[in-house]
Order: C-alpha cells, then sequence, then structure tokens
C-alpha cells in the first residue's frame, strides 16, 4: 500500500507554504495540541481552502463545493441542528442508504458513528471548509418551511384577537419570530430592499435582489399585525398610528454582520404597506477598482480624482449605484492629509476619518443650509448627497470654483444631458464650463452566473438592430445563464455598472459657454473619447458579463426606438 503523504509536503509542493513556516506551525501544534491544518491557518501561511484542498489528497476524500450543490431539505431535517453547528458538517445527499455528508474533519470517528445512529444510513465523508458549511446551512433555513411552522402555532381561536390585541401582543409570538425570520432570510439573501405588501386577505413579501423584485412568502391576514408591529417597534414608530406615512430606522446585528435599515410606511387602502432598505454595514464602501468599471474608465476616473479642485457629479436613476460610487470616490481620497465633509440623506456608510452630516429639514438643516456650515469648517473635499434644488446647485458650483473639490450626485439620463439640468436650475454657464471636471453616468446591470455561464445565438431582432445602431459589430453568439444551484436558478449572480465617464475638456467647455445643444455637446464628447452607455453596454454584452434582456432593459430607450425606425 503506497505511502499517504504528508499534508505538509502537499502545501509545499502545491508552493503555498515554506520549510521555515511549516517547522513554525509545528512547533504551535505541540506547543498548543492542535491540528497542524489550524495551526497553519491561525499563522495566516494559508486559507481554510488551501488546507481543505490539500486535505483531500492528503486523506483521499473527495473535495466539494456547497455553493454548488443543491439542498435536500427531507436530508438536512434528518439530523438535529445543533448537531450541525457544533459538528461543522452538512448532508447533501441520500443515494442506496449512503448519506454524502460535507465535514471539516473526515476522520472524526465518534462524529461519523452518531451520525449514523441519528440516521440509520452508512455515512460517506466529503471535505468542505467550515464557511462552506456554514453558508450551506444558512441556506438550508427554507423562509417558507420556517415560517409555515410559526404559522402553525398560531391557532383559529388567537386569529379572534382584536386588532388592537394584536399590535400590543409583542412578546415571544408567532408574528415577532415571523418578522425575525423575513429580516435574517433578506440578509443572507443580500436583499437590498424588503417589502411587506397588505392585499385584501394575506400580506406578501417580497425582496429586491441584484435589482430585480421577486416573492418569497406570504403572510396569514391573521398575523399580519403582529409582523408590521415587530418592525415598526424595531424603528422607533409609533404602532398605534396607520393612517398617515412614517420614517424610521433599525440598526442591529444578524448573524455576523452589522446591519442598518430605513423603514417606510404607507397607508393603502388594504393596510400599512412597510419597505425596508437594507444596507449590510459590514461590507464597507468599495475601492475604486472593485466597482466593476472598465479599466479605461477606471484610468480617467483616478486621474481626474487627483485635481485638488473642481466638481465631480455621479449622475442616473434611483438604485444605479451613484451613492456606491461616491463612497468608493472619498475611500480613495480619505488622508490625514484632507478636511473631507459630507451632507447626506441619509448617512449610508460611517467612514473613519470623515466628517458626516445627516442632514434635517424639520429644523432647517437642509442640503443648501449644510452645505453653507461646512464651507466655514475649512474643508478640503464636500460631498453633498444630492444636488435637487437652484440653491444647492449654486453652491455646490461656487464652492468648486472657490478651491474646493466637490462631489454630488444629480437625477440624469446621461452625461451631457447633465449638464442642461445645472443650466435648468439657474446656474450660469461660465461657472458650470469653470467649475466641472468629470460627469459619470451609471446604471446596473445583472451579471451571468459564471457557473451555468452558456453560449447562446443572437436571434433577437430588436438587439441586433440596437447594435448595429450603435455602430458596433453584431456578434455571432452572445451568453446566458441557464440556472443553477449558485444562483438559485436565477441565471444571474451579482451586479455590475454601465459607465459613460465624460471628461470635460477645452472644447466642451467652449460649447458650454456658447450655450450649444445637447447633441451637439454629446458628439464633442464622442469625438474627445467618451464611450457611451449603450456602446459600454453591449460591449459587456460581447464580453459575457450580462445578457441581453439586460442591456434591453436598461440602456434601451424610445430614443433609440426612433434611431432605428
Amino acid at each position: 500500500m503506497a505511502q499517504r503523504k504528508r499534508l505538509g509536503d502537499i502545501l509545499i509542493e502545491r508552493g503555498l507554504l515554506n520549510e521555515q513556516q511549516l517547522q513554525k506551525a509545528l512547533a504551535m501544534q505541540r506547543d498548543s495540541g492542535e491540528k497542524l491544518g489550524n495551526a497553519l491557518i491561525k499563522l495566516g501561511f494559508i486559507t481554510p481552502d488551501n488546507l481543505a484542498d490539500a486535505l483531500s489528497v492528503h486523506l483521499g476524500y473527495p473535495r466539494v463545493d456547497l455553493n454548488r450543490h443543491y439542498i435536500s431539505t427531507p436530508v438536512v431535517k434528518m439530523i438535529p441542528e445543533e448537531f450541525l453547528a457544533s459538528h461543522e458538517i452538512f448532508p447533501l445527499d441520500l443515494n442506496n442508504n449512503v448519506m454524502t455528508v460535507a465535514m471539516t474533519d473526515p476522520l472524526n470517528i465518534l462524529v461519523i458513528d452518531e451520525l449514523q445512529r441519528i440516521t440509520g444510513y452508512i455515512v460517506k465523508p466529503v471535505i468542505a471548509t467550515s464557511d462552506e458549511i456554514k453558508a450551506a446551512v444558512n441556506r438550508s433555513h427554507d423562509i417558507i418551511s420556517t415560517a409555515r411552522k410559526v404559522f402553525d402555532e398560531y391557532t383559529d381561536e388567537d386569529s379572534d384577537q382584536s386588532d388592537q390585541n394584536q399590535e400590543e401582543y409583542l412578546g415571544d409570538a408567532p408574528g415577532v419570530r415571523l418578522a425575525n425570520i423575513i429580516l435574517e432570510q433578506a440578509v443572507r439573501e443580500k436583499a437590498s430592499d424588503i417589502h411587506l405588501e397588505p392585499q385584501e386577505e394575506e400580506l406578501d413579501v417580497r425582496f429586491r435582489v441584484d435589482g430585480i423584485l421577486r416573492k418569497v412568502m406570504t403572510v396569514p391576514k391573521r398575523l399580519r399585525n403582529d409582523v408590521n408591529s415587530r418592525i415598526k417597534i424595531m424603528s422607533n414608530l409609533d404602532i398605534t398610528e396607520r393612517r398617515r406615512p412614517q420614517d424610521g430606522r433599525i440598526q442591529t446585528k444578524i448573524g455576523d454582520s452589522e446591519v442598518d435599515m430605513r423603514i417606510s410606511t404607507l397607508p393603502t387602502i388594504h393596510g400599512e404597506k412597510i419597505v425596508a432598505r437594507v444596507l449590510n454595514k459590514s461590507h464597507g464602501p468599495l475601492s475604486i477598482k472593485e466597482f466593476g468599471f472598465d479599466e479605461d474608465s477606471n484610468e480617467k476616473i483616478l486621474r481626474i480624482l487627483n485635481i485638488s479642485q473642481g466638481l465631480i457629479l455621479v449622475t442616473g436613476p434611483t438604485g444605479s449605484g451613484k451613492t456606491t460610487t461616491l463612497y468608493g470616490f472619498l475611500n480613495h481620497l480619505n488622508t490625514v492629509e484632507k478636511n473631507i465633509i459630507t451632507v447626506e440623506d441619509p448617512v449610508e456608510y460611517q467612514l473613519t476619518g470623515i466628517n458626516q452630516v445627516q442632514i434635517n429639514p424639520k429644523i432647517g438643516l437642509t442640503f443648501a443650509a449644510g452645505l453653507r456650515s461646512v464651507l466655514r469648517q475649512d474643508p478640503d473635499i464636500i460631498m453633498v448627497g444630492e444636488i435637487r434644488d437652484d440653491e444647492t446647485a449654486e453652491i455646490a458650483v461656487r464652492s468648486a470654483l472657490t478651491g474646493h473639490l466637490v462631489l454630488s450626485t444629480v437625477h440624469t439620463n446621461n452625461t451631457v444631458a447633465t449638464i442642461s439640468r445645472l443650466m435648468n436650475m439657474n446656474v450660469d454657464p461660465y461657472l458650470i464650463s469653470g467649475t466641472i471636471s468629470a460627469i459619470i453616468s451609471q446604471r446596473l446591470v445583472r451579471k451571468i452566473c459564471p457557473e451555468c455561464k452558456e453560449e447562446v445565438l443572437l436571434t433577437d431582432p430588436l438587439a441586433i438592430r440596437f447594435i448595429k445602431s450603435l455602430g458596433v459589430s453584431v456578434p455571432k453568439v452572445v451568453y446566458q445563464g441557464k440556472g443553477c444551484p449558485l444562483c438559485k436558478d436565477s441565471g444571474y449572480l451579482g451586479r455590475v455598472p454601465l459607465e459613460e465617464v465624460l471628461i470635460v475638456n477645452r472644447q466642451l467647455r467652449k460649447a458650454i459657454d456658447a450655450k450649444a445643444s445637447e447633441d451637439d455637446m454629446r458628439e464633442i464628447a464622442i469625438r474627445s473619447g467618451m464611450v457611451p452607455l449603450q456602446v459600454n453596454a453591449v460591449l459587456k454584452l460581447i464580453q459575457g458579463i450580462t445578457t441581453v434582456s439586460e442591456v434591453i432593459r436598461t440602456v434601451y430607450s424610445t430614443d433609440e426606438q426612433e434611431a432605428l425606425d
């Protein structure tokens, strides 16, 4: 029988470890009595993935990626949840009396024996990391089946309570636990918004994931008030007031995630609708290179951020990632030598070393008033959450003119339209031309899931005509996702921005001063190297990053239709 390769030798052969590091880990193992793999991870020499891959070779057990496995709920339910968590195991499937179980330690005979006693099946171990097993356990917490247990606990007798009594029933009630389940599931699924929508006989729960709303469950009418009351109490709202809209905020920890939720209520004909905007503060702001912009766009943006004064605007519809982009800029610019102050509504991420101001119109602290006060605080860089009115626009532009770097957002369809919007806000053209350094317009499209990505022929006549109208060669094949466990059968995983980066040069400044039309300014911008948003979208389609339907959904409009006709 061939001698088994030692774990340390396997890691050295793979270039993941050197002899000196191995000896240090072995010394730690002798002192502490823990396993060599754990010692190597604690010392920072290898990752859990490295260890799992090496253990597979060392022990001869298969290595699995749980993200790519369908979860068999009946198989998972055969094992108590406490046993799964305490021993870091996860059952995958059952075939011919053999249960395949993912384990971090497939040599733990005691656990394997206990599993065989609990289930009555032969256990076949495979290797996965601790984080992969935890993620699989979270995925197995199906919101519908979990919620059904709560429904069953709520008897018909309970449903006879008055609405007032239901609203005051705020202890360990089924509705309270159900609200907690909904919030936890939303965070696990990386939802950006939670919608609790009253219907005539029920409450629909929908999550917005990767920009798309989907229904996840239905709550019986008898539990509706308890669920709503729980959310309102967590956000410090008046639970007895259901006739007028209210706004609140929840700051809590769900699992390992610090979560901030902005709560909005709205009275409808069937009851109170609640929407929660979810912000996972544990993720923090992205760096510019993590945005997903093209390399050429990144280079332009980094170059323009080196300028110490001027106005940089980010534009796009609601939910297009404008604030995320601004936070990335601030993260890049944040140094001890700079005094950075923001005026926001609301403050989404708390950034160390940056002075952030939350506007409060009730006490007169508007964007304009906050911006005026900021100018007396000796700022180097100012970020204004949004330019909404003439007064804010005027102050922002004049701040840029007097030596400050000002960052902000505007709601317009493209970069050139932003210049026209400022003019419509009664900002003089000479102020605009003298201050604007760059405008970035963006949208978010869903990315194709890398696990189930496949080639398909491009046959959509609308897409073909659209691509031709942009002067781009029409590809024969494009890509789509066919659906898999990793993407929950959607074919998409995550989002990526489409961007249009306009650097304002001398020719464009002259055109602004002359009050040139949008079409003329756009032509100058394209001649100067700007890649239009629609072209950027088609290039990402050709590169296999997104799909035809996403491109049509995000950048196709009636303007394009007119151009095709």
